[in-house]
């Protein structure tokens, strides 16, 4: 996996030029998450997901955008949030910088479901205005439970990537029963369900674009 902001500018023209045109942005969120978790949950899930496109895709991983859309829990402690446009502006700006260092497939990878219209404004954006290049914002898989906000799923796929992060004797009294199906194991397998669905899209859209 090559993770660009570690590279020289030789060494990424080199990577270019030698045929890794394929780019992952991951996009999280900074926000409550309840007393079991913590605040950058999505972060860190958007963080360990690119990676493992990355990898999965010989692709380049461009550092995380770690403040999405987080509107919905603003009024709660922990919670950084910007505005939908300027996420898709930050997300156009990105996409064309990335551009313009001859990267072909530019992949706006989010965790966050309050990052989706935003993203896809920017996809919509960047279709009329991106030269030589074509962008995407693939939704990943998360299975037919993925529960409450801050409930078993994240809960599972934290205790995969960072159980020391996690304090389930803090949880909400609403999220106990909720959180009694949580493990690493069902994090593990709810992370490669995720992660193939995307490196599934990436691949079509490395096929068809």
């Amino acid at each position: 996996m090559r993770q660009l902001d570690t590279l020289s500018a030789p060494a990424l023209r080199a990577l270019v030029e030698g045929g890794v045109v394929t780019v992952i942005v991951p996009f999280g969120s900074i926000e409550h998450q309840g007393g079991h978790l913590p605040i950058g949950a999505d972060t860190i899930l958007a963080q360990a997901v690119g990676r493992e496109v990355a990898k999965r895709l010989d692709a380049m991983l461009a550092p995380a955008v770690c403040v999405g859309c987080a509107d919905q829990h603003a009024d709660l402690p922990g919670t950084l949030t910007l505005r939908a446009g300027t996420l898709t502006a930050i997300a156009v700006d990105h996409a064309q910088s990335l551009a313009r260092q001859g990267f072909q497939l530019v992949v706006l990878l989010s965790t966050h479901g309050g990052n989706r219209s935003a993203l896809d404004a920017a996809v919509t954006e960047l279709g009329q205005s991106l030269a030589g290049a074509v962008a995407c914002a693939p939704q990943g898989d998360p299975g037919p439970d993925p529960g409450r906000h801050s409930g078993a799923w994240l809960t599972s796929v934290m205790l995969a990537l960072r159980p020391d992060l996690v304090d389930l004797d803090r949880a909400a009294p609403e999220l106990r029963v909720e959180l009694q199906t949580a493990s690493p194991e069902r994090g593990h397998q709810a992370l490669e369900r995720f992660t193939a669905s995307i490196a599934a899209c990436v691949r079509r859209m490395n096929t068809f674009r």
